[in-house]
């Protein structure tokens, strides 16, 4: 689904959240098409996002992939509870992507508990073609979360 990434609000702003690297990478969140769930996580592909082939970094697309994951995660549990990563096995499909094309984050929770959720996740290209893949499993926190700068 093409997206006006301009138009989409920063990751951070949507969940109000103080994130500073994933402002620095410019993640923003897409609304899902059908207004229900985390929706997915988009990103244009700038020069600083890439690697020496001249395509999206590895460690850009795995975070990617980790986010995407980390807000079903929280999106599942009834208290909205952040969560961190306890462990992720990502499996690179096809160089990530060019300057201008847009990346999609795509994540889903295959299954939780109350302490820990067990996550899925695909990144795809602008044509809707998978690029990455990986699953995750992730932790709650039972803490506050640290709040963006008003």
């Amino acid at each position: 689904m093409p997206f006006d990434v301009e138009q989409l609000k920063l990751y951070t702003a949507h969940r109000g959240l103080s994130i500073p690297l994933l402002d620095l990478l410019q993640f923003r969140h897409a609304p899902a098409a059908d207004g229900k769930g985390a929706g997915c996580i988009v990103l244009r592909v700038e020069p600083h996002h890439l690697n020496g082939w001249a395509n999206a970094h590895g460690g850009l697309i795995m975070t990617l992939l980790d986010v995407a994951m980390a807000v079903n995660a929280s999106e599942a549990d009834e208290a909205r509870r952040g969560v961190v990563t306890i462990e992720m096995k990502t499996n690179f499909l096809r160089p990530g992507g060019e300057v201008g094309e847009v990346l999609e984050a795509h994540g889903s929770v295959r299954h939780h508990t109350r302490s820990i959720a067990f996550c899925e996740a695909e990144l795809r290209n602008g044509a809707g073609v998978v690029v990455a893949s990986a699953s995750g499993t992730f932790k709650y926190v039972n803490a506050p979360r640290p709040l963006a700068d008003a």
